[in-house]
């Protein structure tokens, strides 16, 4: 028989673990809290308008709660639970509620000096000149630097961008990697002739570069031209990502799609209210239109032109709208540069990772007006006055590491001043941009007769294309009113076909793209889709 004390012992030890349990469920309730809403309490604005949102799911207090606050509340603040796949969410959740790996401060410091002199040498020069500057957001250049060499980790050889005009300077000379007096010379009288028939405005202009990551790897940047209005040049960046991979023949499997990497960026105003990009991210899943998702920015300065958030959109960021689809919403405060870092390694790896579109809200502020020109103060006098008081982000940044930028920014100064006087000695604007190789074989000028080639068909072609369009699989069951469509399109091989053929157009162009694509026709379910293909194939 066991002792007595014994069995009280035992007796005592069982709640112990039921005890156990219940804290454990405790702690997830919790979490789940704080994963769900926690971005509601985020410190994401660097000016402090954005307020953290009161939440009664979030009215939790302890030691649980404040180690969950840390992870979700932070200057990073994650809108994910609404992801179907719970490996996504699993993923996403894992890698907040870790430590964040280590960054290179020096070389973060280095970017924000080089990204905020380039504007202030370009405001001092050419006072008065519409540049659209990033300034108040410029730790999207360290963001772009953490994208790629993630992007590079997994296999990237590409990068397609595209963006408005709004940092566009900035995004050539740093992540384009075009020299500043190239960029510059758009600021100087050149000649005139030298740009016409192909001229635009500075900032809507496109441009090619190769960048080199951090390992050394190199990647080509296509900095797609965007003719103003901001979005319209969304569809025309995933068209040419579309046509890039299909000219790797390797299909659309994940080591393929990761070749060649989408990167969009969006004010938040035209996020919010413009509808192309919506339409545009519709397309992400659809077998014939995926290019392995897309790393979408929104360049985000909490202002449209005049108008603030609370007057622009309904929602409470602009990036909610993206809700809409499977994709995850990373928001993140641009004044803390370490935290941005680490947001552009997790949605370049979450892309790499899954195949999916991923958004991330870059919140900062515009430390001009709309443009250099307008004068902010007459129609937002209290936001640009604590705008004007406040200090450039690699002055904040070095006060909170320690770091001495002096000798950098000595350097950098010197060196954009420098591009500035080379861009002033040059007599033509130059090509920002150059066409991929596999073009080369493409010459412009006038037409001449011996490009004449014969493109006419064969009657025994013509029958054999035809064939192809009206043969019906063994035992398919063909609707009777198609029946009647495939006879008369059998007819397309008679001599007294050819002889209608101008009045056939729609029949001889099935037959043109049957010959072109080796008698394998493929079927879109609208005609406008087959129409549009063509234009989503240009690389």
């Amino acid at each position: 028989m066991a002792h007595r004390t014994t069995l009280e012992a035992e007796r005592a030890a069982k709640p112990a673990k039921s005890q156990k349990k219940s804290v454990n469920v405790e702690r997830e309730r919790i979490f789940e809290a704080f994963r769900r809403w926690g971005y509601l309490q985020a410190d994401l604005d660097p000016l402090g308008f954005l307020k953290p949102l009161e939440s009664a799911d979030l009215d939790l207090s302890g030691e649980t709660a404040d180690e969950a606050r840390r992870y979700y509340c932070g200057t990073i603040g994650v809108d994910f639970m609404h992801l179907a796949q719970p490996e996504r969410r699993r993923w996403i959740a894992e890698r907040m509620e870790a430590e964040p790996a280590a960054v290179d401060q020096q070389k973060i410091l280095e970017r924000l000096v080089r990204a905020d002199l380039f504007e202030q040498v370009l405001q001092a020069r050419y006072l008065g000149t519409k540049r659209f500057s990033l300034e108040g957001n410029t730790s999207l250049i360290p963001m772009l630097d953490a994208i790629l060499d993630t992007a590079g980790g997994h296999g990237a050889v590409e990068s397609v961008m595209a963006m408005s005009h709004r940092g566009r300077l900035n995004v050539m000379v740093h992540t384009a990697c075009k020299t500043p007096h190239e960029v510059v010379a758009g600021f100087e009288d050149v000649d005139p002739r030298s740009v016409l028939g192909a001229g635009d405005v500075k900032y809507h202009v496109g441009a090619t570069g190769t960048y080199v990551t951090t390992t050394g790897k190199e990647i080509e940047i296509h900095l797609v031209s965007n003719p103003s209005h901001l979005e319209a040049v969304d569809p025309v960046a995933m068209g040419r990502v579309r046509a890039k991979l299909t000219r790797f023949e390797g299909g659309f499997d994940r080591d393929v799609t990761n070749k060649v990497v989408p990167i969009i960026m969006h004010g938040d105003a035209a996020f919010a209210g413009q509808g192309i990009w919506a339409e545009t991210m519709n397309l992400a899943d659809l077998d014939a239109y995926t290019v392995g998702g897309s790393i979408h920015i929104i360049v985000n300065n909490l202002i449209g032109f005049t108008t603030r958030p609370i007057q622009e959109h309904s929602s409470r960021f602009a990036a909610d709208l993206a809700k809409r689809q499977n994709i995850p919403i990373f928001h993140v405060n641009a004044e803390d540069p370490e935290a941005v870092v680490r947001v552009g390694r997790m949605a370049a790896e979450y892309r790499a990772t899954f195949g999916s579109e991923v958004v991330v809200d870059l919140i900062g502020y515009r430390r001009h007006g709309h443009s250099e020109v307008d004068d902010p103060t007459i129609t937002q006098p209290l936001l640009y006055e604590k705008i004007k008081a406040h200090p450039p982000l690699w002055k904040i940044y070095a006060e909170r590491t320690g770091i001495n930028p002096s000798a950098t920014i000595g350097a950098v100064r010197a060196e954009y001043e420098t591009e500035q006087v080379k861009a002033g000695q040059l007599k033509k604007i130059p090509h920002l941009r150059q066409l991929p190789n596999y073009w080369s074989a493409f010459h412009r000028g006038a037409f001449k007769p011996e490009y004449e080639v014969e493109t006419g068909l064969s009657l025994e072609t013509l029958a054999q294309i035809t064939d192809a369009l009206v043969r019906v699989p063994e035992g398919f069951h063909v609707h009777p009113k198609i029946v009647k469509l495939l006879e008369q399109r059998a007819e397309m091989a008679s001599a007294q076909w050819i002889t209608a053929l101008p009045k056939r157009w729609r029949s001889a162009r099935s037959c043109k793209r049957a010959r072109r694509s080796d008698l394998r026709v493929r079927i879109r379910s609208e005609e406008r889709l087959i129409n549009a293909t063509p234009c989503w194939l240009i690389p």
